[in-house]
C-alpha cells in the first residue's frame, strides 16, 4: 500500500525505444519499502505521481534514496509532455539514482 503523500521525482532516466514505457528516479526514505509511481495519461500529457510504499512509524534516519522505476504506458509518449504530479512541472532529465547524506 502506498502513502497518500506525493513525492517529487528525481528525474527521467529513459524512454523506451517504442515510447510505451518510461524509467524515472523515484525517491524514498530509509523507513519504507520503496517507491511507487502511478500514471495518468491524457492526450497532451503523461502525469507521473510518485509515493512510497510501506511507510513505517517510529524513529527514522533522514537519509533519502533514489530508485529507478519503470512505468508502462497505455500509449507511446510521442509528443506528450511528462509532468511530475508533486511539482506540476515537467520531469527533468537525470543520470540515475542519487542519495542525499544522512544528517542524523
Amino acid at each position: 500500500m502506498s502513502t497518500n503523500v506525493l513525492a517529487p521525482l528525481g528525474g527521467l532516466v529513459k524512454v523506451a525505444g517504442d515510447g510505451r514505457s518510461v524509467t524515472v528516479v523515484a525517491t524514498h526514505g530509509s523507513c519504507d519499502d520503496g517507491p511507487a509511481v502511478d500514471v495518468l495519461e491524457t492526450g497532451g500529457s503523461v502525469v507521473l505521481s510518485a509515493s512510497v510504499v510501506g511507510a513505517k512509524d517510529g524513529a527514522c534516519t533522514s537519509e533519502l534514496g533514489g530508485e529507478k522505476v519503470t512505468v508502462k504506458l497505455g500509449q507511446p509518449v510521442g509528443n506528450r509532455i511528462l509532468l511530475d504530479a508533486s511539482t506540476g512541472r515537467p520531469v527533468p532529465f537525470s543520470k540515475g539514482p542519487q542519495t542525499s547524506p544522512s544528517w542524523s
